[in-house]
């Protein structure tokens, strides 16, 4: 891992256990690698900016066309998105069936989505628990607000053959509903998502 700096070394060197460690770094050199290529720098002359509340950034110079990028981290895998045209979230998430879905979905779901999924069979009903957990979280991270903004008030409306539909609850936040959300088929057993501010190429890379 010769192109990670100082900074990102003693962060690996924080988790505590060894899988959530190579996770990390397996997940942010190939984020570097992917925005080397973008850039033309080097992988190790590459600095991510990191604040709370924010999105990651990649330091530039003044002038320098920007960037964007996207991670998301679990079980076996990570997703790590990039582009150079438009803001972009990502997120993946390992089906769990001892997730309890139903307690879940009456906090961060919107009532429409929570009787949606009461009425479906136990086994669809934990795939698209899962589909509508990442859209959301998709959208959220694209939009640079995570879990700022209730689950509940971006509501998710599926589809098996279009790409999710989104409608926000929250009349300040409707600038949400612009972003374009497609699921992805990464994995048996693992629901994933993109979103991007506007149609463009995005480069994704599964590790």
């Amino acid at each position: 891992m010769d192109i990670l700096n100082t900074a990102e070394r003693a962060r690996a060197g924080r988790y505590r256990f060894d899988e959530d460690r190579a996770r990390y770094l397996a997940g942010r050199a190939t984020l570097k690698r992917a925005l080397a290529e973008r850039t033309g720098l080097r992988a190790l002359d590459l600095c991510i900016e990191e604040a709370d509340w924010t999105k990651p950034r990649l330091a530039l110079l003044p002038g320098d066309p920007p960037i964007f990028f996207n991670v998301s981290h679990s079980g076996d895998y990570a997703l790590v998105a990039v582009t150079d045209a438009a803001e972009v979230g990502i997120d993946i998430e390992q089906i769990r069936s001892d997730c309890p879905i139903d307690d879940l979905a009456r906090r961060y779901y919107s009532a429409h989505e929570y009787k949606m999924l009461r009425k479906l069979p136990a086994t669809r009903r934990l795939h698209d628990f899962y589909r509508l957990w990442t859209a959301k979280e998709a959208v959220l991270k694209c939009a640079g607000l995570g879990l700022s903004v209730p689950p509940a008030l971006l509501e998710v409306r599926l589809s098996a053959s279009a790409a999710p539909a989104i409608h926000c609850l929250d009349p300040q936040r409707r600038f949400l509903e612009q972003i374009l959300v497609r699921e992805l088929m990464v994995a048996e057993g693992y629901v994933s998502a993109v979103a991007v501010e506007r149609h463009t190429e995005i480069r994704i890379n599964i590790i």
